[in-house]
């Protein structure tokens, strides 16, 4: 009886083991709100959750100091290496090199009225940023140990003082997986207002899951903005 019940035990764990690396392992990020508008057809979380590429496989001696890599090769910032940096988004279908899977132009979304951003939670090290067109409103080195939390705020008076803006999220994830260093891409983007204050979350999602898709007018294009 005893062995049994041994027996049992170290099935759930092994199992339970199992499920958690694999939460781990695939566990990634997204913005949830202010709520980007998803490319027509990206329906699942999976989907949406995933890199718009790995770097080591492009060229890029990925390791765990990205920061210092960076300034070493000419990039002033971590969204100066995303927008310059030469890397193919082939690995996520449909995606572009400015967004990722979101929409540039669309229906704005609500500045939410509390200040806050709510994201699904930094998983892994490395940088990210948060542009209201070219404000930066948020930068660390290492987001998994700065922002602990899924939601936070963000100064949005610049956005708000325009009547609205393009909100730009950068992440790099950095792991250590299959005995080498990979970089992780992560770029979405949001277009907001200042008219009808809300919690950041479209009522009409289109049936998408809670993100709406239907492409919009709202022209902004953010290499124009910088100059670029």
């Amino acid at each position: 009886m005893a062995s049994s019940l041994v027996s049992i035990l170290v099935v759930a764990t092994a199992l339970f083991s199992t499920a958690f690396l694999s939460l781990t392992a695939d566990a990634h990020q997204l913005i949830l709100e202010p709520e980007p508008i998803w490319k027509t057809n990206i329906n699942d979380r999976d989907t949406r959750w995933r890199p718009l590429a790995f770097l080591e496989g492009q060229g890029y001696p990925c390791q765990a100091d990205f920061n210092g890599w960076r300034a070493q090769n000419g990039y002033k910032n971590l969204r100066d290496f995303m927008d310059r940096a030469k890397y193919t988004t082939s690995v996520t279908p449909g995606a572009n090199h400015t967004c990722g899977l979101t929409e540039l132009n669309g229906p704005p979304r609500p500045i939410p009225k509390d200040g806050m951003m709510k994201s699904t939670g930094y998983t892994h090290d490395g940088p990210c940023a948060i542009y209201l067109d070219d404000v930066l409103v948020l930068e660390y080195d290492n987001c998994h140990e700065k922002i602990t939390s899924k939601t936070y705020k963000i100064d949005y008076s610049s956005c708000e003082k325009k009547g609205g803006c393009t909100l730009y999220w950068f992440w790099l994830g950095i792991r250590f997986v299959k005995n080498r260093w990979s970089w992780q891409v992560y770029k979405e983007c949001v277009p907001l207002t200042a008219g009808d204050r809300g919690d950041g979350h479209n009522g009409d999602n289109g049936g998408n899951g809670g993100y709406g898709d239907v492409p919009g007018q709202r022209q902004n294009n953010h290499r124009q903005q910088l100059g670029m």
